[in-house]
């Protein structure tokens, strides 16, 4: 049961990152470094995710230096859902891009807070199945450990660091700011408040 919940979590949150590609307003941050690639190179979002996502799980090993296999095995295996949510992305953008995409702003606008309460409900689904860590998550816990600050402090500047390299890499393609609009802001500060939001009104409807 915890698997198909977390299946369906990450699946929620695949679909949510295809809609703010779609948007053409930004994507969240864990995305914000993959779409910029993919908008500079033309090479699909899902698999530069992938990758991207690969990356995190090596900084991860550098950081940990685990001694023993069965220390990096906790790493190593969020290439799984790391995989698969690059897949999902792919799959679900070319399901919903010739459905949602628009010129109109307002219709952009729609679309991407729409795909920012889609990741709160996929982010919520994902930790409480309680399983594999995504790389996402699995960067900040880390770094966390290792200087003793605080996850919420770390999560937050491990996604304006995202953000920023995002930034860079868009400068040093030649596109400045290609890939990172207004979205990408909204759903680096917003979704965390609609997940506490969501969470709070879930507790309500339990008592």
């Amino acid at each position: 049961m915890k698997i198909v919940k977390f299946v369906f979590g990450i699946t929620t949150m695949a679909i949510a990152v295809a809609m703010s590609k779609i948007s053409l307003l930004g994507t969240s941050p864990i995305a914000a470094v993959p779409n910029v690639v993919s908008e500079s190179m033309g090479s699909s979002i899902g698999l530069n995710t992938a990758l991207f996502l690969a990356l995190l799980v090596v900084i991860q090993l550098v950081l940990a230096r685990p001694k023993k296999m069965s220390e990096a095995i906790p790493y190593l295996i969020q290439l799984i859902p790391g995989t698969l949510f690059g897949l999902f992305i792919n799959f679900f953008y070319g399901l919903l891009a010739p459905i949602l995409s628009s010129k109109s702003y307002p219709v952009q606008l729609i679309v991407l807070i729409i795909s920012v309460f889609i990741l709160a409900i996929g982010v919520i689904v994902e930790v409480n199945a309680d399983t594999i860590v995504m790389p996402g998550e699995g960067l900040p816990k880390t770094i966390a450990q290792v200087t003793n600050k605080p996850f919420s402090s770390v999560k937050l500047a491990c996604d304006i660091g995202m953000v920023v390299t995002a930034l860079l890499l868009s400068f040093l393609f030649g596109n400045p700011f290609l890939g990172i609009r207004e979205g990408t802001i909204i759903a680096m500060f917003f979704t965390g408040p609609i997940i506490s939001l969501l969470q709070q009104l879930a507790f309500r409807r339990k008592k």
